[in-house]
């Protein structure tokens, strides 16, 4: 393990997990943070790109145990059906198929200081910033976690060695619109907000919260009505 490479990816979640490279070692865990940023993507190249590159990543590592950032969406039938959100099932239908140990961490909405504007509540911030148009879906459900307790979780569920094949849904145990995102960002920045209500018919959406539950009681983090706005006082 010495020489082998701890953490894939040079992106913010790459960057942020990187403060427990020396208990993945010690572990004996791989974890993987690469890929594709944009959730909007549909260019061919680039998806293929990301498959390529995760098989790669399987032929240099298939006998380690790994951990797979992956995202919530992937149940959400709103958004499930891009191209971005199937490249992400692929991969986990090739981990669960390929690799002996494995975590598929996903995870949903992030909160926190981080400059990709693609991300939910970035891009809210922008478009209402520079008081720009946009689509808001009327009748729809979001999950918002604090980066900060993303990794309190993670710790936990990165230290509990009885994990070997699994896959977890990193959750608040709340769920909010679009539309309580952008009443709060209007009030952040004192602007209204210029956008389009749209209206989607896939608007059933339910995270199974029991398998990450004893990891959130552990991290001692308290989930209440407030979080969201708690987190926006944090960061913005």
């Amino acid at each position: 393990m010495n020489k082998k490479k701890i953490i894939y990816g040079n992106g913010f979640i790459a960057k942020k997990f990187s403060k427990f490279k020396s208990i993945l070692k010690e572990k004996k865990i791989i974890l993987y943070a690469s890929g594709i940023s944009n959730s909007q993507e549909s260019i061919k190249k680039n998806l293929d790109r990301e498959i390529n590159s995760f098989k790669k990543f399987y032929h240099e590592n298939k006998n380690h145990k790994i951990i797979y950032i992956s995202t919530c969406s992937v149940d959400d039938n709103s958004r499930n059906k891009s191209k971005y959100i199937k490249n992400k099932i692929k991969i986990e239908k090739f981990i669960k198929i390929k690799f002996k140990k494995f975590i598929i961490l996903r995870l949903p909405e992030l909160i926190g200081r981080f400059k990709n504007k693609n991300t939910l509540i970035n891009y809210f911030f922008y478009m209402i910033k520079k008081k720009k148009k946009f689509n808001l879906f009327k009748n729809v459900k979001r999950n918002v976690l604090d980066i900060d307790d993303v990794l309190k979780i993670s710790k936990h569920i990165i230290l509990d060695n009885k994990i070997n094949k699994k896959t977890i849904s990193l959750s608040n145990k709340f769920f909010c619109t679009p539309l309580d995102i952008v009443k709060i960002i209007e009030k952040k920045l004192s602007i209204e907000a210029k956008f389009q209500l749209k209206f989607s018919t896939n608007q059933h959406w339910n995270l199974n919260n029991k398998s990450v539950s004893k990891y959130v009681k552990k991290a001692k983090i308290k989930f209440n009505k407030n979080y969201l706005q708690k987190a926006f006082n944090k960061y913005f």
